[in-house]
């Protein structure tokens, strides 16, 4: 079986359309608008309690960038080499990943493609979607998977355009099309904390993914526009 190793501080995956242009992915445009309120809040908590902010941040990004990696191993058949990281992370990973298959398991779902990176050309934009499974009786489902403790408003603009993606590229026909929409929270921290929430209808999640994603290019060019300042001569 071959052995994939995960690599610590890999490089931000990076979309480009047909023409070479760079384009933002939907992890980005989903978030855009969104109040960093909780999160100062979240920072606040841990300083209270001594912690550092940005230890704890990078710390629960590892566990479930870990956590990703093995359902990822599970579904196509590889063997995760995780020598970059700490084992009280992998640890803790492999709670995660328990969870996950004892979902899977009850499912009776089939692997259709993971981690496929996607632009919509037509949009610009494009994204990288975790898992496209398949039913027994043929319907295409969308699965995201997320290490958190609450299942937020934007994982669901994120999940409509991904499943867009998916019907550009693929949905020429139609039981190729996303029929359903599913993300799977699996926490980190502690025992039992997983679940599941379904949404067939993503309608008015995918209109607000196109009002942010005209925003975040809005935003860009306006930022582009701006005269850059100069430094004043000394002399002047």
């Amino acid at each position: 079986m071959e052995k994939v190793k995960l690599v610590r501080n890999a490089p931000h995956q990076k979309y480009h359309t047909k023409s070479g242009e760079e384009v933002p992915g939907g992890s980005t445009i989903c978030k855009i608008g969104e109040s960093p309120e909780a999160l100062i809040a979240w920072a606040w908590k841990l300083g209270t309690e001594g912690k550092d902010y940005r230890k704890e941040r990078d710390r629960a990004a590892d566990i479930g960038t870990i956590a990703h990696f093995m359902c990822e191993a599970f579904l196509n058949g590889f063997v995760c080499d995780l020598s970059d990281y700490e084992q009280d992370k992998i640890d803790k990973a492999l709670g995660c990943y328990s969870k996950f298959l004892e979902w899977w398991d009850g499912e009776g779902l089939e692997k259709v493609a993971t981690e496929t990176q996607l632009v919509h050309d037509a949009l610009r934009y494009g994204g990288t979607i975790d898992l496209v499974a398949k039913r027994p009786n043929g319907d295409h489902v969308l699965i995201d998977l997320k290490t958190s403790k609450r299942i937020n408003d934007p994982y669901w603009r994120q999940v409509a355009g991904y499943a867009q993606l998916w019907d550009e590229n693929h949905g020429q026909l139609n039981t190729m099309r996303i029929k359903d929409h599913a993300i799977v929270r699996i926490g980190k921290e502690e025992e039992g904390d997983f679940q599941v929430v379904w949404k067939t209808e993503l309608l008015y999640d995918w209109l607000v993914f196109k009002k942010q994603l005209e925003l975040y290019w809005a935003m860009k060019e306006a930022k582009e526009a701006k005269p850059k300042r100069t430094r004043k001569n000394k002399n002047d």
